[in-house]
């Protein structure tokens, strides 16, 4: 189980080096229609209808092309690396259970052959537990607005997401807003799994935000949250 769980963390560590040399190609490709003073939406002809004379058409259109299929690229790498960090930790409980069934096992006296089936038993009704707590768990705060090409933009979040847990913090979380606060700070250019209630929906979405500057905005998540 420990050699899965460091495979897992190897293909995590893999994909977020992706997820990187996506981010790297983006920047280049926003920098070449910088380079033109146009952005995406900006249009391509004069008032005549004939292409503009002012810029590079090649340059444009081949920046705007790339930047389309590397930001598609960059959510499916992201969905990538959040299936892998649920697997991790999967993996990072089952290991936990196991070594304190054993212990308890040792204690006991007991044989150790019924040591696998027992921590596996006890590590399933541990995520089980987990899974039905997450699902109790009230919406703690609100995504109340999201900045363009930001990290919180990357990651799918949408104005109105109701948050029930980020990261480590959820509901429960004493100081809420601050603990919220350092938890994001601590994270910065680390992928957080964000648990979000989303329109009329009792289903949660699971995303993945990476906090960094330099992105373009304010802060390292470009979004503005509030109580729920």
């Amino acid at each position: 189980m420990v050699n899965a769980q460091s495979e897992l963390m190897a293909q995590a560590q893999a994909l977020m080096k992706q997820k990187d040399d996506i981010e790297a190609e983006i920047r280049k490709a926003e920098d070449e229609l910088h380079s033109q003073n146009v952005g995406m939406t900006e249009k391509l002809v004069d008032s005549n209808g004939f292409p503009r004379s002012d810029i590079d058409l090649v340059v444009v259109t081949t920046a705007r092309s790339n930047i389309i299929r590397l930001k598609n690229d960059h959510k499916a790498i992201m969905l990538k690396i959040e299936e892998t960090l649920h697997a991790v930790h999967a993996e990072a409980i089952a290991e936990k259970q196991k070594r304190e069934a054993e212990r308890k096992l040792q204690e006991e006296a007991s044989g150790t052959s019924s040591s696998s089936s027992l921590s596996t038993s006890s590590a399933t009704q541990l995520r089980s537990s987990e899974i039905e707590e997450e699902k109790t768990l009230e919406p703690f705060a609100r995504i109340n607005s999201v900045a363009p090409d930001s990290p919180a933009e990357e990651a799918g979040l949408l104005q109105g997401d109701r948050i029930v847990a980020f990261g480590t913090v959820n509901a429960k979380t004493t100081n809420l807003f601050p603990s919220l606060s350092q938890h994001v700070q601590s994270r910065e250019n680390k992928p957080i799994v964000v648990k979000v209630l989303r329109g009329e929906s009792t289903e949660l979405h699971s995303l993945v935000v990476v906090p960094r500057k330099g992105w373009g905005g304010l802060g390292t998540l470009g979004c503005y949250i509030v109580p729920a």
